[in-house]
C-alpha cells in the first residue's frame, strides 16, 4: 500500500507497481532466468492535497502511452513501491531484478 507521505516524498517522479488487475509475480525459470509480471505506472505531476480535508490526496499516474488515472485514498491499497514489492522480496532476487529492469530501459 502506498501512503500520502510516500507520494509527496517522491515529488512527482518515479514509478509504482499496480496490483488492481493482477498481482506482481516473479518467476525464476529452470536455468535461472527471471520472468517479471509487474504492472508499472509512472507518476505524472505532484501529489495534490487539500487543507480542508488533511487525509485527502490525488496523484495522477500514467500507464503506457495513453492510459492515465489517479491514486486516491480509495485505491491506494492497489499500489506499492518497487522496494516494497512482495514478489521480488519473496523470490529473493530483488537486486538482480532491479539490474535486469534497468538494462531494459
Amino acid at each position: 500500500m502506498i501512503t500520502k507521505e510516500q507520494l509527496i516524498a517522491m515529488n512527482g517522479r518515479g514509478e509504482l507497481h499496480y496490483t488492481g488487475s493482477r498481482e506482481c509475480k516473479c518467476k525464476v525459470g529452470p536455468r535461472g532466468g527471471i520472468h517479471l509480471r509487474i504492472t508499472k505506472v509512472r507518476l505524472n505531476g505532484r501529489c495534490k492535497t487539500w487543507k480542508r480535508n488533511q487525509e485527502q490526496f490525488r496523484q495522477s499516474v500514467i500507464y503506457g502511452i495513453r492510459i492515465a488515472f489517479h491514486i486516491e485514498q480509495r485505491n491506494a491499497a492497489d499500489f506499492h513501491s518497487p522496494k516494497d514489492c512482495p514478489a521480488l522480496r519473496s523470490a529473493g532476487h530483488y537486486e538482480s531484478a532491479v539490474k535486469f529492469t534497468k538494462s531494459l530501459t
